[in-house]
């Protein structure tokens, strides 16, 4: 995702930068001192190219960061902008720009990490809003489409994503399964899947994409093959 950081302030601006690089590695972010700076980079993009979002400071020497929202809405009316300030005076005038978030500074790396989470669901469907969990003591965006299965480890729950990176995360299964139930099917109990990660169903068993095979219990076996097929019916 392509990233911009306006802030006159590089200190506020590396903290956003350190908050959203925890997030994954797929981040390019890009930092501005001035709102000029990042309007003149945003005129010679293609639109293919523009940011996606943009964290936009209000207070800056000689511009006003909602003016420098009008523009870049002008240019890029697609890009979300997420707007941080050491006042709230000017939270109306950010909702008329369609601010996705409005940060007051001082912010914790939490109300970052939030912000962005509010942009990542506006973009996509249910089935890819991202899920914020704790894992492993630190705050963690999991990206649903990425997960293969969620499996209970008694009072912890274990994601285990494509490229085989296990999570554990400090909730019961139960609390984990309610987030990512869109697009997931309970296997049986303490196990979910992801459904696009089925590869066959044969008799009582079920084969994912890593090769595991699972058991279905006989309760459970009509009731997966109805939303599996149904699922598959819809993608189509």
């Amino acid at each position: 995702m392509r990233i911009a950081v306006c802030d006159d302030n590089k200190l506020d601006a590396k903290r956003i930068e350190w908050a959203l690089l925890d997030l994954g590695k797929d981040m390019d972010i890009t930092y501005y001192p001035s709102g000029h700076e990042l309007l003149d980079e945003m005129k010679r993009r293609d639109e293919r190219d523009q940011f996606d979002v943009i964290f936009l400071d209000i207070y800056m020497p000689d511009e006003n960061g909602i003016d420098v929202a009008d523009s870049i809405k002008e240019i890029s009316s697609s890009t979300d902008i997420i707007f941080s300030t050491s006042s709230k005076d000017h939270a109306i005038e950010a909702f008329r720009v369609r601010a996705i978030d409005y940060l007051v500074k001082p912010y914790e790396e939490i109300d970052i990490i939030k912000a962005f989470a509010r942009v990542t669901v506006s973009r996509n469907d249910a089935s890819k809003a991202p899920v914020l969990l704790n894992a492993g003591g630190e705050l963690r965006l999991f990206r649903p489409e990425t997960v293969v299965r969620i499996e209970s480890d008694g009072h912890y729950t274990r994601v285990i994503s494509d490229d085989g990176n296990e999570e554990q995360v400090r909730k019961t299964f139960a609390e984990v399964a309610e987030r990512f139930k869109e697009g997931f099917v309970n296997i049986k109990r303490g196990l979910m899947i992801r459904m696009d990660r089925i590869e066959a169903i044969v008799g009582d068993e079920i084969r994912i994409c890593d090769g595991t095979v699972y058991t279905m219990s006989r309760s459970n076996k009509e009731e997966i093959i109805r939303k599996y097929t149904e699922y598959m019916e819809n993608k189509q």
